[in-house]
């Protein structure tokens, strides 16, 4: 298993006054996520795509149109 870097935890100085500890590590944690993944909607829309229509090259296109895939989904269902 690789080594994963593990973030710093922040000191009670490093908080802006009046700044809450929860609030600033849940947005640590979702900026994190939102970079290094694959977001909701993109993956949402790959699956939809791969169970209506079993093709890898669609689900790729509609993983690129994420949320417009998604609501045309909706909307045409």
């Amino acid at each position: 298993m690789p080594n994963r870097i593990k973030p710093e935890r922040m000191r009670t100085e490093d908080y802006a006054p009046g700044e809450s500890p929860m609030n600033r590590g849940a947005t640590y944690v979702r900026k994190e996520i939102v970079r290094n993944g694959v977001g909701f909607g993109s993956a949402l829309a790959i699956v939809i795509s791969f169970t209506s229509h079993q093709s890898v090259v669609w689900a790729i296109i509609h993983g690129f149109l994420s949320w417009l895939y998604v609501i045309y989904f909706v909307l045409t269902r």
